[in-house]
């Protein structure tokens, strides 16, 4: 008989759920993503250890009162946040998920939590490029190294959140320049209030932030073509992410979406290296309008995601629930009975 090691994993994963007292997809999304995670591994193992990293940083366009509120709240909530005190730490420390803030690029003088700071915030993206090429890389960089430093420690389950008052903004703006979409498909409210003059505003923001740069985000390189669009338009945040994100696949370490400025950093990883669809898992669908366009980016439909929560409020609420569910049904599927014993009873 041959030895189950040497198997392809699915088929490792047939043999190994078969025998179990359950109903045949009677778990529905949940087998689904115990086969994804497990496939990614390469192996099956029912033990999740988790981190959570929040990467926080100013936009420009806010600093200069162009969206949102007092760029000031950043940090102030970024340090909150390393007190323990804000709805993604609070959920966090219930769940005994470890958590880091990482600094790329908060308008302080000192460093928040870790320091990676790239820059005091990005330049407003109505008049100039977010960041310079080398502000790009040191932003992906940090990322990419922070996920690096967590495998050596044995983590294999990353969650990735985010903290930056006017990042709906910037999201928008790469994700249009990414798929070409009008401005009124991107756009929703962030933090603001969901009235049409508002949003009326930030499209006009937005359409007009696609306008200055066009010439600037083009490439005959999809790769180099992504990197220039989070340059121009996005921010320290999202090129963070996007490190972060493209780490998990060289590692072999799935990863969970947050809500939109995560999706649109999993939708920006994916015209990188296409694998990203082998590692990424969605969490919930964020009220924010431009949500069911990066997830799709990224293969993800509406069916696919399993909070429908109506969440926006960041800082990865909404991954770190669903890294929960994850823990309980990953240990669920390696450690439920058989048929078998079932029937002996």
């Amino acid at each position: 008989m041959k030895d189950k090691s040497v198997l392809p994993i699915e088929e490792q994963l047939n043999r190994f759920l078969q025998p179990k007292c359950l109903i045949p997809g009677g778990l529905g999304l949940w087998e689904d993503y115990f086969r994804k995670i497990c496939t990614a591994w390469g192996e099956i193992s029912g033990e999740i250890r988790p981190q959570h990293i929040i990467f926080s940083a100013d936009n420009g366009c806010n600093m200069e009162g162009y969206v949102g509120y007092n760029y000031e709240v950043t940090q102030k909530q970024s340090r909150n946040m390393l007190l323990g005190r804000s709805s993604a730490t609070q959920f966090c420390n219930f769940n005994n998920i470890p958590y880091e803030v990482v600094d790329v690029g908060i308008a302080s003088d000192d460093g928040i939590g870790v320091d990676r700071k790239v820059a005091k915030g990005t330049k407003n993206i109505l008049n100039h490029p977010a960041m310079t090429e080398a502000e790009f890389n040191r932003a992906f960089q940090a990322g990419y190294e922070r996920v690096e430093y967590y495998v050596e420690k044995e983590i294999n389950l990353f969650s990735f959140g985010e903290m930056g008052l006017g990042n709906t903004t910037t999201s928008a703006c790469v994700l249009s320049a990414l798929t070409g979409a009008d401005p009124t498909e991107t756009v929703g409210p962030g933090s603001w209030p969901n009235k049409p003059d508002l949003m009326k505003r930030k499209i006009d923001f937005v359409r007009a932030v696609l306008d200055k740069h066009k010439a600037s985000i083009v490439s005959d390189s999809e790769v180099e073509r992504v990197r220039k669009i989070v340059a121009h338009v996005g921010g320290f945040d999202i090129a963070a992410i996007l490190g972060a994100m493209l780490a998990c696949v060289e590692f072999k370490k799935p990863f969970v979406i947050d809500g939109f400025i995560t999706a649109v950093a999993a939708a920006c990883a994916v015209h990188m290296n296409e694998r990203i669809t082998d590692y990424a898992l969605p969490s919930h669908h964020s009220r924010e309008k431009g949500t069911e366009l990066a997830l799709a980016e990224v293969d993800i439909t509406q069916d696919m995601v399993p909070i429908q929560a109506h969440m926006s409020m960041g800082e990865g609420t909404g991954a770190i629930l669903m890294v929960q569910m994850l823990k309980t049904t990953q240990h669920m599927f390696v450690h439920v009975g058989t048929f078998a014993d079932l029937m002996k009873l």
